[in-house]
């Protein structure tokens, strides 16, 4: 990663979580994995680093994303 890109880390998450809440914590992490769906679907092959098909990797990043995106509007968080 060249120093030109944003990264997003782990502490800026649990960050997000406690000044904000950890229900937009949890959304951005269900956000951040349907852009990586997206991202995934419309990358040509020659891009990308190829272990499984691509429908396995978009089905189960737009389920991750799904299920979050839920569990973040459903459940009660303290």
């Amino acid at each position: 990663m060249s120093k030109n890109e944003p990264e997003l880390t782990s502490w800026r998450v649990v960050s997000l979580a406690e000044l904000v809440s950890a229900r937009a914590a949890i959304l951005s992490l269900a956000l951040f994995a349907l852009a990586g769906a997206g991202a995934r679907a419309f990358a040509p092959l020659s891009r990308a680093f190829v272990v499984r098909s691509k429908l396995i990797d978009v089905v189960v990043l737009v389920v991750l994303g799904g299920v979050l995106a839920f569990l973040a509007l459903t459940t009660p968080l303290g």
